[in-house]
């Protein structure tokens, strides 16, 4: 939830960000680059800066098309 409080605190300031999510491959080069210590997990990182345009609206597929629940 702090993702979301920090992305409405940077809103509330004009600014935009995005929300990036990693998966381990690159977790030693992160690590080794900017000297992270091996016990924290790189979940995601969220990029901010200026506003180019606002977002437009996102066309999503029913979620009975996106979605399937197996039994």
């Amino acid at each position: 939830m702090i993702e979301v409080n920090v992305w409405n605190a940077l809103a509330e300031q004009g600014i935009g960000a995005n929300l990036q999510h990693y998966n381990p491959l690159i977790d030693d080069m992160v690590e080794s680059r900017w000297g992270i210590p091996a016990s924290w997990m790189l979940a995601s990182e969220m990029v901010f800066g200026g506003i180019a345009r606002p977002a437009g609206p996102i066309e999503k597929l029913p979620a009975g098309e996106r979605v399937r629940v197996i039994r």
